[in-house]
């Protein structure tokens, strides 16, 4: 991928070991992320080179990193499904959103994939007022149709 035939706004799918670079750099901006950095660059690196998970990189019109997502192939005892290691989308680019979901779901389409799982962090207030609980993720999973 050369930055000069990057189309802004368009999605793409990378090894390029600048824009990975670019990718980890954006794990660290992040306010509030609980990611591990060396052992996200340790699963980035086993991703590029075993194929099983793909780095999903977006650019506006400066050529700069606008949004990017990190995922994985994994299996259960359900099935198949991808983990969403990483997702980040610049809040000037919300239109982006739609167009990550779609190019993740039609790639989950293609590889006969049937699941999308991702992790949160935030938002447990009832169960910490009715038991004084905690929580530092929940697991959220999608249904690829």
């Amino acid at each position: 991928m050369k930055k000069k035939d990057i189309k802004p706004d368009t999605i793409y799918y990378t090894t390029n070991f600048d824009v990975l670079r670019e990718v980890v750099n954006k794990t660290q901006e992040i306010k509030n992320n609980d990611l591990l950095v060396s052992e996200f660059i340790i699963r980035l690196g086993r991703y590029v080179t075993n194929k099983s998970g793909l780095v999903l990189v977006s650019f506006n019109e400066s050529k700069e990193l606008n949004g990017c997502m990190v995922v994985s192939r994994h299996i259960d005892r359900i099935g198949e499904y991808v983990w969403i290691d990483f997702a980040w989308i610049n809040p000037r680019y919300n239109h982006l959103r739609e167009k990550f979901e779609e190019e993740l779901v039609g790639s989950c389409r293609i590889r006969g994939i049937k699941r999308i799982q991702m992790r949160m962090s935030r938002g447990y207030k009832a169960m910490n007022k009715l038991w004084g609980t905690y929580e530092i993720g929940r697991i959220l999973e999608k249904e690829v149709i």
